[in-house]
């Protein structure tokens, strides 16, 4: 920043004006420079007020002049110091608490809208010169900037007395959809960790496709010394989740004794997004169609004509469900017919590729329950699905399965409580690069996501890798959560998405520290930087 020139005023009137319990104002607005904006102004204020003026800090600008209540803003750059050549040419004692001293300190002040009615909102005016700047409460800040609520994720980064809380009841924030982001090391597991143990704590179901296996031991309190003082201020302890179950499907193996398997059925899903995550061939595609169709005329003894008729098998998770075909006789029916294929119809190759699925292992398992979202989605309860051993067709299924039942039953089930499903490595399911090729999966996600809020059904995209996510995922999420990104590429798609976080805030992401991040949400009047709060449970790989 360019230090403006000490001027020299008149008036001291309001200068020294303490405020109604008796402590003395931050400083006042400088008269403007040649450098002036109309988003910042310079504070002047003397050397006595050095441990009050700190970055980050919120304050209340009180304008003397005209109909303007006052204007909030947040000190963005600062302390400077004055030079000792050029002295203020009359100093202001008044204000120095008797201090006979000059105006030494400089800070930059980000305005952040005019204060109405004790409310900020918008302004095309500025802060007149000389007007009072004085601190905030942590009361203050956190009723004006939106930071109350039932879910307390982190503090005021700066400001560890200001607590940052979600609101779990607020249809514009959890049923809007999130996403955390953040590379490596940046505390993004954390997040989402905490993100889980408070949205369960508040009567939500959490369901999480879990790909590292890190939150299987949730249940158990954090082990983390180092760690457990700094849950003292968030009125947290060490504690696991009451109501924990984890699950993994049927070809891979868990670590955790307790965890239940559970079975892929391929009639679940839609054969468009079947196609998609096989990654057939045009040829391929319309010999899966014709198998399919083959199989479910064979099957069908009635015409479904109600939503419950349609929803009641995917719903069944038991062994006996009515299904009109499985990945066995689909694949033998691609198999009767590979003699029969040509450009248009590849019995062939979609043999092949279903062959895959059955060595896997996790689809159509004699005498093995499906995913059971009825018992999933119970209030406070947190279930783990285990993918960390499977591959990405079988990860990516299990997303699929997840996502169209849980939807199911939402739409079945008017008074099944809010519910929050958690995809990490979300970059892995659907990305930019397979956009063009995962149109059905896409839809998928867009109705879930646009329609589930009216529901209360909320998804939380986490990724190392943001770049490589389509553009639809960044509309979808409301709130996001911004951890340290390096990279550009990463960073340029999430600066391209989010117009209410200025480019000074997107220049401190690489250099937030471990735990640090941007937060922005419809339930913020402007983004802000939290310090998220350790977890209370275990994460494994975290001792």
């Amino acid at each position: 920043m360019t230090l403006p020139t000490a001027q020299t005023t008149e008036s001291q009137d309001f200068a020294g004006t303490p405020a109604p319990g008796g402590t003395p104002p931050l400083g006042y607005v400088d008269w403007d420079s040649s450098t002036a904006s109309n988003e910042r102004v310079i504070m002047r204020s003397p050397l006595a007020n050095r441990d009050r003026i700190i970055r980050d800090q919120y304050v209340r600008i009180e304008d003397p002049l005209g109909s303007r209540s006052g204007f909030l803003g947040r000190i963005v750059a600062g302390p400077f110091f004055s030079p000792r050549g050029a002295p203020a040419t009359k100093p202001y004692v008044s204000l120095g608490q008797g201090l006979s001293g000059e105006f030494v300190i400089l800070a930059e002040i980000e305005l952040h809208g005019e204060l109405v009615g004790g409310r900020p909102r918008s302004s095309k005016s500025r802060p007149v010169s000389r007007a009072i700047v004085r601190e905030l409460s942590a009361d203050e800040v956190a009723d004006l900037l939106g930071f109350s609520g039932d879910m307390v994720m982190g503090a005021i980064s700066g400001q560890e007395d200001i607590c940052f809380r979600l609101q779990s009841r607020n249809k514009g924030v959890l049923p809007r959809n999130l996403g955390i982001f953040g590379t490596v090391g940046s505390g993004k597991s954390n997040t989402s960790q905490v993100l889980i143990e408070e949205a369960s704590a508040n009567g939500w179901a959490v369901i999480v496709v879990d790909v590292e296996s890190e939150y299987t031991e949730m249940d158990g309190p954090s082990g983390d010394q180092s760690l457990l003082k700094k849950l003292i201020p968030f009125d947290r302890n060490a504690q696991g989740v009451k109501d924990f179950q984890v699950y993994h499907p049927a070809s891979c193996a868990s670590e955790r004794s307790s965890s239940e398997p559970f079975t892929l059925r391929l009639a679940d899903f839609d054969s468009s997004i079947i196609s998609e995550i096989l990654q057939t061939s045009v040829a391929e595609r319309n010999a899966l169609l014709d198998c399919i169709e083959h199989l479910v005329s064979r099957a069908k003894t009635q015409v479904a004509t109600r939503d419950a008729d349609t929803l009641g098998p995917l719903l069944d998770p038991s062994p006996g469900a009515s299904v009109p075909f499985t990945l066995r006789s689909l694949k033998d029916r691609a198999s009767d017919r590979s003699s029969k294929s040509n450009e248009f119809y590849d019995y062939t190759g979609l043999s092949t590729k279903l062959l895959w699925l059955v060595h896997s292992g996790a689809f159509d398992q004699p005498n093995m329950r499906s995913l059971d979202p009825e018992r999933m989605i119970t209030a406070g309860r947190v279930s783990v699905l285990d993918v960390s051993v499977a591959n990405d067709i079988v990860k990516n299924l299990v997303t699929a399965d997840l996502l169209r039942k849980v939807f199911a039953y939402k739409v079945a089930r008017e008074d099944a409580p809010p519910t929050l499903l958690v995809i990490e490595e979300a970059h892995s399911f659907v990305s930019r690069e397979k956009g063009q090729t995962m149109h059905a999966t896409l839809q998928m996600l867009r109705d879930v996501a646009r329609r589930g809020r009216k529901r209360w059904l909320s998804l939380a995209f986490v990724s190392q890798q943001p770049g490589h996510l389509p553009p639809e995922i960044f509309e979808l999420c409301n709130t996001r959560i911004v951890h340290t990104l390096r990279s550009m590429h990463n960073l340029e798609v999430l600066m391209a998405t989010a117009g209410d976080v200025g480019r000074e805030m997107w220049a401190r992401c690489p250099l937030l520290g471990p735990g640090e991040a941007i937060v922005t949400s419809p339930q913020l009047k402007r983004a802000v930087v939290v310090s998220m709060r350790p977890a209370m449970s275990q994460r494994k790989f975290v001792r």
